[in-house]
């Protein structure tokens, strides 16, 4: 009997028939049982004439597996395998914990710090190399990527494969989105059993470094079709894609990037995408986490997100936001009781648009900021001149980090693991220090107060707890440098801080 650790994936292979389109008229799912419970998977064809069902069990013991089929050769095949307790790094998926932060379905502390190479999965196999090799040597524990390819400025390129069968039928720019969806040339009933072969791989490789795949289902940047598909083939997508990816535990639903401007440039409506939510919260056995991404910003320093999609919707797990607004991190926390990421907050990089032309140290300020606010921030890098406009753009592509803001975020998230923080209680959300960013430890022991580029003669941190007294350390973010600040910090009592830009206190109640 086989054996396999809870959280890791079990995999039937069948083989049944390739002739037809197997996609469409073959039915397959498998009910699998343990312990008097029951829970029904689909299953998907993996091409040449072979079938899969694919679970991820979160339970030990004994587990039954039975297939239902239309085919003869795939119905009523069954199996048995036994699922015994995680071990070593397998710490199960990301899951949301205490309603407003994530940890690991074990428990294990979970603060996203997220990067963001939108279409890497779809350039040739040496990038694909070189961006794992990269990831492996920075802190980011999440990252932002696309099923689908992107067309846009700096994605010009015709990816080597595509998602669905067929070929462009009209050969257009980079940046040309098409605009109609009737004769593309594609069959989008018809996936390319090697092109999600390839996506699925890279997920497990990530996986293996630790790294959450953010995996957007749709996005606006298309000049394939694959945004026009309609939601009837939508849907059929989904489900395949859920067959396949559902069982990974290291994935994320993000349903779409923009999705406010699918529906302005006349891609997917927005009365469909509550269907697709719930459609994707239905289906996936596992329940990842799932969430939807905005286009339009609310009015800065407003208290409205009229723009936004609704996030109190059931199956929202998340907000994933896009946003250069830092401030109003706690009190989305506070209004919707969900986890907050600022999944876009602007990149740093010399890219010709605003959001992807920030200073290294902008980003940097952005990740104290947000992080310590409460929230799970998403780094990107846009730079086209390094070495060279043919290279590859992490952002887009993948690759190389020529930056240096990974470097200080990473030290972030050094300082967060070294001092207990295994996430981040927003403090100091309002009022007279609306301009600094301070968290402290769930356990409000250990505090983290951030001043950025503000630089007081004198400061009083009115927000700590009256009557108790903190030793601190203090910061440079950019410097990555930590020494002994020879002051008792209180609540009670102004003290004096050197004059320099990016500081931070770390205090610790005595």
């Amino acid at each position: 009997m086989q054996t396999i650790e809870k959280w890791r994936r079990y995999e039937l292979t069948l083989t049944g028939p390739s002739t037809g389109n197997p996609f469409t008229d073959v039915e397959l799912t498998a009910e699998f049982t343990h312990d008097g419970k029951k829970i029904t998977v689909d299953g998907f064809y993996d091409g040449k004439g072979v079938y899969k069902v694919r679970y991820m069990p979160q339970e030990t013991g004994e587990f039954s597996v039975a297939t239902h089929s239309n085919v003869a050769e795939l119905d009523g095949k069954t199996n048995e395998f036994t699922v015994v307790e995680a071990s070593g790094d397998n710490h199960g998926p990301v899951v949301v914990s205490g309603k407003t932060h994530f940890a690991y379905a074990d428990g294990t502390p979970y603060v996203p710090f997220g990067t963001t190479a939108y279409a890497w999965t779809v350039q040739p196999k040496e990038i694909q190399e070189q961006t794992l090799e990269t990831l492996q040597t920075t802190c980011f524990n999440k990252i932002r990527m696309l099923v689908f390819p992107k067309s846009y400025d700096y994605n010009t390129k015709e990816p080597a494969i595509y998602p669905f069968a067929g070929k462009p039928k009209v050969q257009r720019g980079g940046t040309d989105w098409i605009f109609d969806a009737s004769d593309t040339g594609f069959d989008f009933t018809r996936p390319v059993p090697e092109y999600f072969q390839n996506l699925e791989n890279n997920i497990d490789r990530l996986d293996s470094l630790g790294v959450q795949a953010d995996l957007i289902l749709f996005n606006p940047y298309d000049r394939w079709g694959f945004a026009r598909m309609g939601l009837e083939n939508n849907l059929a997508y989904l489900k395949y894609i859920i067959a396949r990816l559902a069982s990974y535990k290291n994935v994320w639903w993000a349903l779409a990037n923009e999705y406010d401007l699918m529906d302005l440039v006349g891609q997917i409506p927005l009365k469909d995408w509550d269907r697709i939510g719930q459609y994707v919260h239905e289906k996936d056995p596992s329940q990842h986490l799932e969430s939807i991404h905005n286009f339009y910003d609310p009015p800065q320093h407003k208290d409205t997100t009229k723009n936004w999609y609704d996030h109190t919707k059931p199956w929202i797990s998340h907000l994933s936001i896009q946003s250069d607004n830092v401030f109003m991190i706690p009190k989305w926390i506070q209004e919707y009781q969900k986890p907050v990421i600022n999944d876009e907050c602007r990149y740093e990089g010399n890219i010709e648009f605003g959001w992807g032309d920030n200073t290294a140290k902008g980003m940097m300020d952005s990740f104290w900021r947000i992080i310590l606010r409460g929230g799970g921030c998403t780094h990107g890098e846009t730079y086209i001149d390094k070495p060279d406009t043919e290279r590859p753009i992490w952002w887009a592509h993948g690759g190389k980090l020529y930056g240096e803001s990974h470097k200080k975020i990473a030290f972030l998230d050094k300082l967060l693991k070294d001092n207990g923080f295994s996430w981040v209680k927003p403090q100091a959300t309002s009022g007279p220090h609306w301009e600094l960013a301070a968290g402290s430890t769930p356990d409000e022991k250990t505090w983290l107060v951030y001043f950025g580029e503000n630089q007081p003669e004198f400061e009083i941190l009115d927000f700590l707890p009256m009557g108790k007294k903190y030793s601190a350390k203090l910061i440079n973010a950019w410097d990555e440098t930590i020494t002994d600040f020879d002051q008792e910090i209180s609540g009670e009592q102004k003290f004096h801080l050197p004059r320099n830009d990016f500081q931070a206190l770390l205090l610790t109640e005595e």
